[in-house]
């Protein structure tokens, strides 16, 4: 009986593992692949082989897309408006999740879902609309056009979810607060906040990574250089009549370091407690 117990569990084991590795593989594959080819000339790409003999291996690829492309001007254009975006879409978002998570506000349901089936949508059937709105405000290329677009589109997940968070933080922080004298603002900013770190990391980090990644609504809101991000030099580089698929690769990983640099920066806090030591137990 212990033995097939034990065997049961060595099994179902086995199993979690194999398909957390497949499940590995099939998400890191491409990304070593891509890795892999933009090391590569455009000719050995291209004559099948997997392994290409080491001579045939280069920096050329990097070489001519950050020195004979506009790839570095797009690079800082697409930080800087993703930084925009964070800051000003985190702003928005923590007081607005704040109110709907503390204070009774008339028709506050309806808002709730009207704010969440938003996201119900494919983000292409939003295209009109953000233009409609955008070119009714004159800010079609410009940086403030693009922020703004950008802030649509992340605004409702940002709210639903930070709300959840708030709800999960005992109001009796709040009251405590209050007594002491805390106005609504220092409430937020001295005893919530510090509280909700874990949610506000996962809300900045996911408004960075759809504006930086963001494709379809630069394209319609930019016109020249200045408001052009990295995600354009891809297509251009992929629409090209000889597509040299190296520097495309190439311009892929570059895409993806910051994410990535992101990421590690902000994982420890990704899994930290909501409310851990914030109120003391019975």
């Amino acid at each position: 009986m212990i033995k097939s117990k034990s065997r049961r569990k060595i099994i179902t084991a086995v199993l979690t593992y194999l398909v957390m590795i497949i499940s590995l593989l099939f998400f890191i594959l491409p990304l070593l692949w891509i890795i892999y080819t933009s090391f590569r000339t455009q000719a050995s790409i291209f004559t099948g082989q997997v392994v290409s003999p080491l001579q045939e291996y280069t920096l050329e690829n990097y070489v001519t897309i950050l020195a004979v492309t506009d790839f570095p001007t797009y690079f800082l254009n697409s930080f800087k408006i993703a930084a925009i975006v964070t800051l000003f879409s985190l702003l928005c978002s923590i007081i607005g999740a704040y109110g709907l998570s503390r204070f009774d506000i008339k028709g506050k349901n309806a808002l709730i879902i009207g704010i969440f089936s938003t996201q119900m949508f494919p983000q292409v059937l939003l295209i009109i609309p953000i233009y409609l709105i955008i070119f009714s405000l004159s800010l079609l290329d410009r940086v403030s056009g693009v922020v703004l677009g950008h802030m649509m589109l992340v605004l409702p997940f940002q709210i639903w979810m930070l709300k959840g968070y708030f709800d999960n933080i005992p109001i009796e922080i709040d009251d405590a607060a209050r007594i002491d004298g805390c106005g609504i603002f220092q409430r937020l900013l001295y005893v919530v906040l510090p509280v909700a770190i874990p949610g506000i990391m996962v809300a900045a980090f996911f408004s960075f990574v759809v504006s930086w990644g963001d494709y379809l609504i630069v394209s319609i809101i930019s016109q020249s250089q200045r408001t052009a991000t990295i995600t354009l030099v891809i297509q251009r580089l992929s629409a090209s009549l000889l597509i040299r698929w190296g520097q495309v690769a190439a311009a892929t990983v570059l895409t993806i370091v910051p994410t990535i640099l992101l990421f590690s920066f902000v994982q420890n806090w990704l899994v930290g407690g909501l409310t851990a030591g914030a109120v003391k137990g019975e």
